[in-house]
């Protein structure tokens, strides 16, 4: 596909990354000549440098011919600018990133009156993100397969865990649950488990099921399902102001330091349930003075990683018995994760792996018979939703007999709009909807997971 991105920042070359990594055919415009050097030096794209909202640039650019515009500029006026003028050109869709929450509100007419296909507000996406950890805290990350049926949540095993030394078949049929084992992330390295594969201490197991089940299996393996009913949130900005909101609509009370005076004035106008404390969430006295010890969240929200980081620590020094990090810098993540911060949230990846997921599911983005694609745990993994199709091998086998590639694992079966998590005697048959989880990257078609 041809995909014209506009801004070259972190999302923008997040995703110029990714499409290029996937042969599509990617320009990126920026006025911005340093970005643009950096953008020409490392990745395998073409750039154009100019105003991306200007006829003559988006022209220039090939926007004509291109099947997808994709607006990362700063200015959210300028993304919908954008947008406007390469739909005039004969840009088949459209992607806006629009951050003020002021807009939230016309997301519907944007997309219906100015022809915008997708709009996406980071800060927004990121709240959520954190609020369903919040809702389910003993989760490290959690993901929604299959438009809502499969719900992939994983843990971190712990010395003393009753699921330490089993297989994923063991486990399964010692909780009497039905989720699927279908990732365990072991330091560095990500599996995809086959059925000798043994769950050790310090791993985080990925469990895949219907949201009851799920629970179910939490509550089987002694993990809390009970959902916070505190946060404490440091830092005031957009994605504060959502989540605080969000948490109060569900019963969570919520707790925000803010070291601005003018933004604590207007989160206490606009969040009226929520408590806001003026003064610097770097300082352990204040942290202590609004009992730390006794919330049951906390989620670091500044605009400064390092910041956030240092804050978590000492968040989960406390006993907080669930703590979030905003990091955006991606090399974060594993350093942080080794020093038992396991949910860290990074507002950029949240961001492209959205408009990825977009993308994914035009047609012909990924072959014929891909409907949807999830990229995980950082690219390393995907979960891939297929229509089984007349010509798909192995209709109506079992799924214990089938000859899965290794590094394969059916997540899903979804027939008449009913999903169900597979055991080995179910079958697949002719229009069902299948979601698998691979390690093995780049398939195209459901029969390119069998080995025969």
């Amino acid at each position: 596909m041809r995909i014209l991105i506009i801004g070259s920042g972190k999302v923008g070359y997040t995703l110029a990354e990714s499409l290029s990594l996937e042969d599509h055919d990617v320009t990126v415009i920026d006025n911005n000549s340093e970005a643009l050097s950096a953008v020409a030096e490392r990745l395998d794209v073409m750039f154009v440098k100019g105003n991306g909202a200007a006829l003559g640039t988006l022209k220039q650019a090939g926007a004509e011919h291109a099947d997808i515009v994709i607006a990362t500029a700063r200015n959210d006026e300028v993304n919908m600018l954008c947008c406007i003028m390469a739909k005039k050109l004969g840009v088949k869709h459209a992607v806006a990133r629009i951050r003020d929450p002021e807009y939230v509100r016309d997301i519907d007419l944007f997309k219906r009156q100015l022809d915008i296909d997708l709009v996406i507000n980071p800060e927004r996406s990121t709240a959520n993100e954190i609020l369903r950890l919040l809702r389910f805290p003993a989760a490290v990350e959690i993901d929604t397969l299959n438009r809502g049926q499969v719900e992939l949540i994983g843990f971190r095993v712990t010395p003393g865990d009753i699921v330490l030394g089993l297989t994923p078949a063991q486990l399964r049929k010692k909780v009497k649950a039905p989720v699927i084992i279908c990732m365990v992330e072991r330091g560095d390295e990500v599996h995809v488990p086959d059925g000798d594969f043994i769950i050790r201490e310090g791993d985080i197991v990925f469990a895949a099921g219907k949201f009851d089940d799920i629970t179910r299996f939490f509550r089987a393996i002694r993990r809390t399902t009970q959902m916070a009913g505190n946060v404490m949130i440091i830092g005031g900005g957009r994605t504060t102001h959502y989540l605080a909101n969000m948490a109060t609509m569900i019963g969570i009370k919520s707790v925000i330091i803010e070291r601005n005076e003018e933004h604590c004035a207007r989160l206490a106008e606009n969040i009226p349930h929520a408590t806001v404390i003026h003064g610097d969430g770097l300082e352990q006295e204040l942290l202590d003075s609004e009992n730390i010890r006794g919330m049951d969240s906390f989620a670091a929200l500044t605009n400064m990683d390092e910041e956030n980081l240092i804050i978590s620590l000492y968040a989960n020094h406390c006993g907080v018995p669930k703590v979030v990090a905003k990091a955006n810098h991606h090399n974060y993540a594993p350093l942080v994760k080794s020093l038992g911060i396991d949910s860290v949230i990074s507002p950029r990846l949240i961001t492209a792996s959205r408009i990825m997921h977009f993308v994914h599911g035009l047609s012909g983005s990924r072959g014929s018979a891909v409907k949807a694609l999830y990229s995980l745990l950082g690219g390393r993994v995907e979960a891939l939703e297929f229509v089984v199709g007349c010509g798909a091998r192995h209709i109506g086998e079992k799924i214990k007999g089938m000859p899965l590639k290794q590094g394969v694992v059916i997540v899903s079966v979804s027939r008449g709009g009913e999903g169900i998590t597979p055991g080995g005697g179910d079958v697949f048959l002719e229009g069902d909807r299948v979601v698998i989880v691979t390690s093995r990257l780049g398939f195209n078609d459901l029969n390119d997971i069998f080995e025969r």
